[in-house]
């Protein structure tokens, strides 16, 4: 499982530096990046009978592209992958539904989520005027967020890593701010740290009717460490 996992990560960065280096090729216009940003993301509702247990570690990586209108005004947008996910558990006994079985899992007790998006942000991005090496930034913008995978473990019921689609919805939409500063290296590269947050619009989980679900938003947030190269 490990090793699948680093392959899948080695796959990924090898295709969005690819994908830089091609794009940076053809549109000398436009400024390029890469993040790999450590994430503390958590869940909560909206509803009594839901409450949220704690955050859990996440990751995000993507490529950044920015097309500045003006010199410190742009356009920003880019494609990345995100893993994130939550803590929740019910204030009654709560009947989840995976692929092939239903567990009833007792109040109180942690349902942990994993999720796995593809996200496509859209923004506006904002700069100073360069100090020495120094440039500092804010992004604002929506995020389009495409579930790719889906996974709850129920440590009391001994689950793990279950099959969860039928619980969690396909599409989301939410919102970012990132802030951050841009260290120049030379010959059009800089390196990238700041803090971001994001939240979603709409909710995460699905309420089941046939299992008496209640209705409730659960949101997912997230903490973003902004690291990352730009081209």
């Amino acid at each position: 499982m490990k090793r699948e996992r680093n392959s899948s990560l080695t796959i990924a960065v090898i295709v969005l530096l690819l994908a830089v280096t091609t794009a940076r090729s053809k549109a000398q216009d436009f400024e390029f990046g890469i993040h790999a940003d450590p994430l503390i993301t958590w869940m909560s509702s909206n509803s009594s009978g839901y409450n949220g247990e704690g955050a859990k570690p996440g990751f995000s990586l993507g490529l950044n592209v920015l097309h500045y209108f003006a010199e410190n005004y742009a356009f920003s947008s880019g494609i990345g992958f995100i893993t994130a996910g939550g803590r929740l558990s019910a204030t009654q006994p709560h009947t989840m539904v995976f692929s092939n079985f239903t567990q009833v899992v007792a109040a109180g007790d942690e349902m942990v989520y994993n999720l796995r998006y593809l996200n496509i942000p859209a923004g506006f991005r904002l700069r100073t005027n360069q100090i020495g090496y120094l440039t500092l930034f804010t992004d604002l913008g929506l995020d389009f967020r495409v579930l790719l995978k889906s996974t709850v473990d129920i440590p009391q019921n001994q689950i793990s890593k279950e099959n969860a689609k039928t619980e969690v919805r396909t599409m989301n939409v939410g919102w970012h701010i990132t802030a951050g500063l841009e260290y120049e290296l030379g010959i059009r590269t800089s390196l990238v740290a700041g803090l971001g947050f994001d939240e979603d619009f709409f909710d995460v989980t699905k309420d089941l009717a046939d299992v008496f679900q209640p209705k409730d938003k659960s949101g997912l947030r997230m903490i973003r460490i902004r690291l990352g190269v730009k081209f």
